[in-house]
This record gives structure tokens, sequence and C-alpha cells, in this order.
């Protein structure tokens, strides 16, 4: 069968270290949206904080944001689906024993705000300097993050929390899936655990968008990195990962590509969009 929909992660997949999208890949994708491809970027990233030069790329006219929390119509300029926490499970989550070594984020229809602290020095909670001046340039710096939280619960997408400390990391991963109810809890690079409504997800959010494309998943090319494309990967036939991703997102794959700097996206397309 023709592919028809290739859906690809943003960071560490898509985009390079400089965070745009190299020359070769863009003519890659070009190359696959006048064969007939849709084209769908599917990020953990909330909407505010996606690239312009995503969002305005030719053919794009859904993007998965949030890790799957919710799904915007570029030309329509709104959103078409969703699936936000429930307000219940951000209480708990305020409830829970807090680490200084972790920072908290909350994306809120499509806003990514941070805690104070976390947006002067992203770099002291595991933020590498090209992390760094993304969270500063795209993060709304919230003093009390855990009170604006409360005060917006009925209307979060999902949650994120940054720590430079593994052990930390775990403990808070671990409090989240014994402690909170209907939560999906993830991971897109090392110093960062995500967390959204169980039905959320990558995975579930591109099985929606199949339904409503009237695309199939052998008809499907999904490109990845991090633990939060295992799903989205694994649904589809050509489910690819980057050299550069996680094992597990490896694991989870049907062909690896080059790295994110080597246009793996862009060779994957050239290899298997005839």
């Amino acid at each position: 069968m023709p592919i028809k929909l290739i859906v690809s992660d943003l960071d560490g997949t898509l985009l390079t270290e400089k965070k745009v999208i190299s020359d070769y890949t863009k003519e890659a994708l070009m190359y696959a949206i006048e064969k007939g491809c849709h084209f769908i970027p599917a990020t953990g990233r909330a909407l505010g904080a996606v690239p312009k030069e995503v969002l305005h790329f030719p053919g794009v006219e859904y993007v998965i944001t949030s890790n799957g929390a919710a799904v915007y119509s570029v030309s329509e300029g709104k959103r078409v689906y969703q699936c936000r926490l429930c307000p219940c499970a951000i209480e708990t989550v305020a409830g829970l024993p807090r680490y200084p070594e972790a920072a908290l984020e909350i994306f809120i229809e499509g806003i990514p705000y941070g805690q104070e602290d976390y947006i002067q020095e992203p770099e002291r909670f595991g933020a590498t300097s090209f992390g760094a001046a993304y969270v500063k340039k795209t993060r709304i710096s919230v003093k009390d993050i855990y009170a604006f939280a409360l005060e917006n619960r009925e209307k979060i997408d999902s949650i994120a929390f940054a720590t430079a400390d593994p052990a930390v990391k775990e403990k808070i991963r671990s409090m989240l899936l014994k402690e909170v109810k209907d939560i999906y809890v993830t991971s897109s690079v090392s110093h960062m655990l995500e967390a959204g409504h169980i039905n959320a997800g990558k995975g579930n959010t591109l099985s929606v968008m199949l339904k409503r494309l009237g695309i199939t998943e052998e008809e499907a090319m999904a490109f990845g990195d991090g633990d939060n494309d295992m799903e989205m990967l694994s649904l589809v036939k050509y489910g690819i990962a980057m050299k550069n991703g996680s094992e597990n997102c490896k694991k989870s794959a049907s062909y690896i590509t080059e790295t994110n700097e080597q246009n793996g996206v862009g060779k994957a397309i050239y290899k298997f969009v005839l």
C-alpha cells in the first residue's frame, strides 16, 4: 500500500539540534506531500511552543500537541480534539511531596507555564544550552505554579517535571503512577517526566486522527526518538526510530534511520515513500 500519512515527533527527530528542519528533510517532506501524503507533526510541546516553521510548513493541516492531549487544525486555528487531565488528578499532584530538585510545568489550552526558578535557570534542572534558550523563550513564568495549577485544574492538558537528578525523576514517576488515577506517564528526554490523561498519548491520538482521515495503520509512517513516541511507532506499519533515540523507542520501531543531525527523517521518506 502507498504511504498516505507521515507523522513526526519534533525534538530529536524532525528538528536538528538548532531546532530547525534541515533543507534536505524539507525537500523530502515536499516530495512526500506532492505524492499525496498528509503530514502531521506530533510533539510533547504545547501549541504555543511549536516553531512557526513547523506550523506553517506546506501541507500541515493538523498538529498533535502535549503528547496527544490536544490536536489543532492549523487552517481553522482551533482545537479539534482533546483529552485533558482530570481536575482530581491535578488536586492529587498538588498534594504530593515536592522535591526542590524538580520543576513543574503545566500546559493550559496550548500555552506552556513554568515555575519561576525554572524559567530563570533551566540548566539547573537538566536542560541543555539549546533547551534552556527554548524554555526561556516559550514558557510563561509563574511564581506559585502549584496554586496556579489548582486555579486552572479544569483546563490543564498535561504537566511535566524537569529534573537533573535521575533518582528524583524515578521517585516522582512512582508517586504519580501509585497515587494519581487515570494518568499516563512518559518521557521525551532524559531530564523530563511528562504526564497526561491515561487515554492521551501520541499513539491513542494518532489512532483518532487515522480514523478522521480515513487512513489505515498500514498506510501510515511515524518517526520518533523518545519513550513518548513508542506507542505511536508501534501502531503503524512504518514505525521509524532515530538512531539517536532511546533504547525503548528503538525496540518499538520496525526500522531505525539516521540521527536527526544526519537527516534521518528525510532519508527514510525517500526510502519508503514511492
